[in-house]
């Protein structure tokens, strides 16, 4: 009985000691504060089959200024729907917002994929930041589409 627990609290020690390099975060990720901008600050419904210029701020609470710091390069900003990558147009690669600087990211959002029209459900909209070191945040926004 005695050896049975031995291995097992070995075992758990193992698990707990190689989590970081299995990639899973030990400790939490200091937060990034998304917000967000006009039009999409002021507006719920959208005609199904427009593009719609999603822009954010992102910013480290850390420094108070407002930024992500002296010296720290932009984050990496991306956009999902439903649980899915975005689809931008023009400006923008895969579903990552572009870092138009300043804090500020755009991407022009397709919306011909989602249903549109009166009874359809909202898309649900989540917009992910990360920084290299550690630094994170996420906002979710619904659209209904017309």
């Amino acid at each position: 009985m005695r050896r049975s627990f031995a291995v097992f609290a070995a075992l758990g020690l193992m698990a707990v000691l190689s989590l970081p390099a299995l990639g899973m975060p030990v400790a939490a990720r200091d937060p990034l504060e998304i917000k967000l901008l006009s039009p999409l600050a002021n507006r719920s419904e959208w005609y199904g089959g427009a593009v719609i210029p999603l822009r954010v701020n992102v910013t480290d609470p850390d420094f108070g200024s407002g930024d992500l710091g002296e010296g720290r390069e932009g984050a990496n900003v991306t956009v999902w729907v439903n649980a899915q990558p975005a689809t931008g147009t023009g400006l923008n690669m895969g579903n990552v917002m572009k870092d138009m600087g300043g804090g500020i990211y755009q991407f022009n959002l397709k919306t011909k994929p989602y249903p549109a029209g009166p009874g359809t459900e909202p898309i649900h909209i989540v917009i992910i930041a990360e920084t290299g070191d550690d630094h994170a945040g996420e906002i979710e926004v619904l659209i209904h589409l017309n």
